[in-house]
């Protein structure tokens, strides 16, 4: 009797790992998690993920079903075609950590690996609000700005496996800092990280806000999150901060679209629930700069898939891999 075919799919994150077992029809069957911070070094995490791929097998077995391959997504500078974690910021334990290699010897099936925000652009194409856009972009807000490209129903990994990063195009010449190490990078506008920068630098100024009496009390409690419910109440500094944010979206979207013709672009991730805020913002500033494409040919809206974006589309990454095989 055949096994139901299924995929691994895993998420990697500076907090959390998150795993799921994933049929062909993005489906996800069983699901867990771990705090990825509590791993103290590369061979912890390491023997974690390994002991996880007997839960895989384990858990499908459970389910009558047989696993075909894995897909996995990490934040950070990955190279795919070597497998191999070149830089994570905000999992330094991973840093020049060649994970394919590593954890293959562990399982039967084959395992690929990808950018996270490429996968959450491959999820939302696939299962999400990029659905039957074949040229789309998707763009992560969260401690940073990270994005994804699908071209042609594919996911574009272009040169030495970087591509679709929105996050450092220049919106800014003379600007700040990245961490990059450029100057006036979207990130440095729209992202948690620096709209908390800004805020604080506001309030050490003397502007008006209900976030004053909490910076004063402990500056690092202002965090994104916290922006955001404070936008969403609509306090006047943090709607400023949001307004910036959906400005420079704006700027940066209008050429990506006008460069790659995209017909769709998808914005999700934790700071993105100020949605609502940033998007007429976003919008105005948009049009205002798209001249030469025609703009009922684009739209841009929030992701559908939330969290699980980038699991679905790590699933996605290996049924498309197991195609090609």
């Amino acid at each position: 009797m055949n096994k139901d075919p299924l995929v691994v799919a895993l998420d990697m994150g500076g907090t959390n790992t998150r795993l799921a077992l994933v049929n062909c029809h993005g489906q996800i069957l069983a699901r867990w998690a771990w705090a990825t911070a509590t791993m103290p070094d590369q061979e912890a995490l390491l023997a974690t993920l390994a002991a996880d791929l007997a839960i895989c097998q384990e858990k499908a077995a459970e389910l009558g079903a047989e696993i075909r391959g894995m897909g996995l997504g990490v934040a950070g500078r990955v190279l795919p075609q070597e497998g191999r974690v070149d830089f994570s910021p905000n999992i330094p334990v991973l840093n020049n950590c060649p994970l394919v290699s590593r954890l293959q010897p562990q399982t039967p099936w084959p395992l690929w690996l990808e950018n996270d925000a490429n996968l959450f652009a491959l999820g939302e194409y696939w299962r999400g609000a990029g659905k039957g856009h074949p040229q789309m972009l998707g763009i992560t807000l969260g401690t940073g700005v990270g994005g994804g490209l699908i071209l042609d129903g594919r996911l574009w990994s272009g040169t030495a496996g970087t591509s679709g990063e929105i996050g450092h195009m220049t919106v800014d010449p003379e600007g700040r800092k990245c961490h990059c190490g450029n100057r006036g990078c979207l990130e440095t506008m729209a992202s948690g990280f620096w709209a908390v920068t800004w805020v604080k630098e506001q309030l050490d100024k003397g502007a008006g806000s209900w976030l004053r009496e909490l910076y004063e009390a402990d500056p690092d409690a202002l965090q994104g999150e916290t922006l955001v419910v404070a936008a969403l109440q609509r306090d006047p500094l943090a709607l400023e901060a949001f307004e910036r944010v959906g400005r420079s979206l704006g700027q940066a979207i209008a050429g990506a679209v006008h460069l790659l013709g995209l017909s769709r672009v998808v914005i999700g991730g934790g700071f993105a629930r100020a949605w609502d805020v940033f998007e007429p913002y976003l919008q105005k500033e948009l049009y205002r700069r798209l001249t030469l494409f025609p703009r009922e040919a684009l739209s841009v809206v929030p992701a559908k898939l939330g969290d699980d974006a980038g699991l679905i589309g790590a699933a996605k990454l290996a049924w498309e891999k197991l195609g090609e095989k």
